[in-house]
């Protein structure tokens, strides 16, 4: 596979995550990976908690498999510079803030849209 050609700027990775966290800790993990690669400084980096993922913006995420890892990395990715957002599915709904949920949901026209600009997506 050929490398993408990026020009005067830092390739764009977008981590897409739609496992459920309250079942499996891959969720907690793909944010700690995020984290790493942004603190790296080498990569914008977007995280995008989709579906069931947004369980990790719930008040009780502390809670579920890897908990503890969702505050602290979600933090992480912003503090260097990425984004995470969040694409609610209506039970998650009810337990995500109504800030985040104003400020951080996407649309699926815009996931497609960051998705378009990424260099490399992984998903979780």
């Amino acid at each position: 596979m050929a490398e993408p050609e990026v020009k005067n700027r830092k390739p764009r990775l977008l981590i897409l995550i739609d496992s459920d966290p309250r079942t499996s800790p891959r969720p907690a993990e793909a944010l700690r990976v995020a984290g790493g690669i942004g603190v790296w400084e080498q990569v914008q980096v977007s995280v995008v908690l989709r579906h069931a993922a947004s369980w990790a913006y719930s008040a009780n995420a502390e809670g579920l498999k890897g908990g503890r890892m969702f505050r602290q990395f979600i933090g992480m990715v912003r503090e260097s510079g990425g984004e995470v957002y969040v694409q609610a599915s209506e039970e998650t709904m009810q337990v995500i803030d109504a800030e985040t949920l104003m400020q951080r949901n996407l649309k699926d026209s815009r996931l497609a849209e960051l998705a378009a600009g990424a260099d490399y997506l992984m998903r979780f």
